[in-house]
């Protein structure tokens, strides 16, 4: 039984190797691996970063055309963040009060999404200066939701960017966590490698555990 095998580092994963190698198989006149692996390396990035440690206590996970730039939005998530994290019960209503209070637009209409409602029915959680926000509590699943929420976006021109807030460690079976995205962003990416999206994991802050601690009479 052939097992496939990858390619992975500690800080990511080298995949356009990958593709050549597969496409080898395919071609019907003999090809120099090198001559191919210039064909591809205009639609391929070589090499995916699949996290990258930014900010105090948190993580970000960055596609390759976002991770080496200094955007205006990354220390304001930061921030944003290390509030979520003060909150001892999260939900939506207090997500997008804290938005609200850092001078981001709420539930900001995605742009494209039907044809006889320009504006869309979906909606982005937070939006400010061409940047959408969707913050993810409770399902995994939302998250590939999310990619093709962005993807419309920058289609229509209305976002450069979208970002997904999660939680930096697992807290409950089956909820989105930093660690659960760097394994689903993968097939998300080798999809849509035209995506220009970015996570980041914000912690529970230390009085918030305690109280979840508390709650769930677990001493």
């Amino acid at each position: 039984m052939h097992i496939e095998t990858r390619t992975f580092s500690h800080t990511g994963y080298h995949w356009r190797d990958e593709l050549v190698e597969k496409l080898l198989s395919y071609v019907k006149d003999r090809v120099d691996k090198r001559f191919l692996n210039n064909i591809v390396r205009g639609y391929v990035p070589v090499f995916f970063p699949t996290l990258l440690p930014f900010g105090n206590g948190a993580n970000w996970l960055f596609v390759l055309s976002l991770g080496s730039r200094d955007y205006w939005w990354k220390q304001e998530i930061e921030n944003i963040g290390s509030q979520l994290a003060e909150e001892r019960a999260l939900d939506d209503k207090t997500t997008k009060r804290i938005f609200e209070e850092n001078h981001w637009k709420v539930d900001e209409p995605v742009q494209g999404i039907s044809i006889s409602d320009k504006r869309g029915r979906w909606k982005y959680d937070a939006y400010k200066d061409k940047v959408a926000v969707e913050v993810e509590l409770s399902s995994r699943g939302q998250v590939f939701k999310d990619a093709f929420k962005f993807l419309i976006g920058q289609a229509m021109s209305q976002i450069d960017v979208g970002i997904v807030m999660v939680r930096r460690t697992l807290e409950d079976s089956g909820k989105p966590y930093l660690g659960s995205v760097r394994r689903d962003w993968h097939a998300i990416y080798t999809s849509l490698p035209m995506l220009k999206i970015a996570f980041y994991g914000f912690s529970r802050h230390a009085r918030a555990v305690k109280s979840y601690l508390i709650s769930h009479e677990i001493f």
